[in-house]
Formats: structure tokens, C-alpha cells, sequence
């Protein structure tokens, strides 16, 4: 198997070294490392042409732009992404190509989640056949851990270019609908948080959302099935948002949570949701008590 590495980078010239070395320290090499500099205003693309990696330079278009111009570029049968401030471990690529069959047009990986103080989590990757049911309400497939078939990528239409965020959830829906998924528990992929990150910004993953929720996750359901899913869907990225808030020091933390309860007040479907909103609330009336 031929894997073509891409790697869409945006001002990343402090991240490559590490997400880079990470690649070449694979235990099944790849044929090629793709960096597509989208806009970059500092040295992103001297740096990965140091660091022995294919460079596209483009003018700025977002990631999902800059993801699609790395596949068809690629020369791989496969395509790997990874987010120029994630990294994988050693074994990452080969345990992946271990496990896929020719149904197969997507694998993917368990994670951890990292910051400059060392990991903060681990999490093994769900099996395929729940991960194709969360699709419809979440998000459970890290775009660094994916390793997808160049050929159904590009039959897909791949990322919907003017989605901002949410651009991956978007596209491995679509994609479960057309093909077999693979899994890897083994958290096998490292994903950066540091507070200048997308992922540090709740209010932007629920504008994302709503790019793609009508014509994507709700497009195959109809009347009350569908008003039900939407407000699922609506409570549960709602709660995540909350958490994100909760991560980064956000005060939209509380009012986050109580908008999730909101959408879907219903104790039985994602029932951390009301644990979550307590654990907000007792954190709040600590806070009053110290500033009294």
C-alpha cells in the first residue's frame, strides 16, 4: 500500500519538527509527506521543505481547501491527514494497514489529548459499526487519526470547502454511507490543545454545526424523526461546547450546558449531559463563595 501523508498547515513552522518526526518515525514509511502552506504569513512552507516534505503554496482558503489540494496532489492509493500541531506514534500507520480489508475506505485510530504540560487523556477509538451511529449526532473520528482511500475521498467530492469547522465530522458521514470503516483502539494518535486553538473556541463549533446539520446529518430523515434528531444533536454539541468553555476558563460554560438541557430536555438520551450542568453549577456557587 502506498500512503501519501498530508499535512495542511497554517503559521505552523513551531509544530512541523514535531508532527513531522512523528511521520518519518513510522514503522511503515509512507511514500510521501504532502504540506499544504495555506496563506501562511511566517517561514511554514521553508520549514517543511527543510524538514524533506512536499510544499503547496497557496493563497489562504481554510482547511478543508487546503486538505482537498493535498489529495489530489497525492500520489498514494491511501491518504493520511495530520494537523501540523498533532503527532502520531510510532506504529501508527502500519497497525492501521494491519487492519483494513478491500471493503475498507476509512480507518482510524484511538487518541490522547496532549498540551505543553504532557497528555491530559486518553481515549480508545469506538468500534466501527458505534462509531457509524455516533456520526449522527458527534464527532468520534479525529481527522489526524484517519487514514481514508484517496479514490472514495475523491468520489465523495471530499471537504466541503466553505465549512470552517466540523468540515471532517461532515465528511465521514457521508462517507460511512458509501463504504466499510476500520478501527484501531489503540490510541495511536496525539491531538494538541493549547488555547489559541480551534478546538479552544466553543461559540465556532456550533456555528460550524449549523453549515452542515440540515444537509448532511438530517438529510436522510423526515418530520418528527427529524425535528428529534435535530435537537439530539443540538443538546449534545451543546454540552460539548461546555466542556470546551470548561477546559479553557470560558464563563459561557454554565449558559452552554443549560442551552444543551434546553434543547433536549429528556433525561434518557445522553444522561452525562445533567451531570455535566451540576458539576457547572457546583463550580459556579464555589467561585461566588471565594469572590464573597
Amino acid at each position: 500500500m502506498k500512503i501519501s501523508v498530508v499535512i495542511p498547515a497554517y503559521n505552523a513552522a513551531g509544530f512541523l519538527p514535531r508532527s513531522i518526526a512523528s511521520v518519518v518515525a513510522q514503522t511503515l514509511a509512507p511514500c510521501e509527506v504532502i504540506v499544504v502552506d495555506d496563506g501562511s504569513t511566517d517561514n511554514t512552507a521553508a520549514v517543511a521543505a527543510a524538514l524533506g516534505a512536499r510544499v503547496i503554496t497557496r493563497r489562504n482558503s481554510g482547511p478543508s481547501a487546503a486538505k482537498n489540494a493535498g489529495v489530489q496532489a497525492a500520489s498514494g492509493e491511501w491518504v493520511a491527514f495530520l494537523d501540523a500541531d498533532d503527532r502520531w506514534s510510532p506504529g501508527k500507520l502500519e497497525s492501521q494497514v494491519g487492519d483494513v480489508s478491500a471493503q475498507t475506505i476509512l480507518s482510524f485510530t484511538g487518541l490522547r489529548v496532549f498540551d505543553d504540560r504532557g497528555i491530559r487523556s486518553e481515549t480508545p477509538a469506538p468500534d466501527a459499526a458505534t462509531a457509524v451511529k455516533m456520526l449522527r449526532y458527534t464527532n468520534p473520528i479525529t481527522s489526524s487519526s484517519v487514514l481514508v482511500r484517496r479514490d472514495a475521498f475523491l468520489r465523495s467530492g471530499g471537504f466541503r470547502e466553505e465549512i470552517r469547522r466540523g468540515e471532517d465530522w461532515e465528511l465521514w458521514f457521508r462517507l460511512s454511507r458509501q463504504g466499510q470503516f476500520a478501527t484501531v483502539r489503540a490510541a495511536l494518535t496525539d491531538y494538541y490543545v493549547y488555547p489559541n486553538s480551534l478546538s479552544a473556541n466553543p461559540q465556532g463549533m456550533i456555528e460550524g454545526l449549523g453549515q452542515f446539520i440540515e444537509t448532511t446529518l438530517l438529510a436522510d430523515l423526515h418530520g418528527v424523526s427529524r425535528q428529534i434528531w435535530r435537537q439530539r444533536i443540538l443538546a449534545t454539541q451543546l454540552a460539548s461546547a461546555g466542556l470546551i468553555a470548561r477546559d479553557n476558563g470560558l464563563a459561557s460554560e454554565m449558559a452552554l450546558m443549560v442551552r444543551g438541557i434546553c434543547a433536549w430536555p429528556a433525561p434518557f438520551w445522553q444522561p452525562r449531559r445533567f451531570t455535566m450542568l451540576a458539576a457547572s453549577m457546583r463550580n459556579a456557587l464555589g467561585l461566588q463563595r471565594r469572590k464573597g
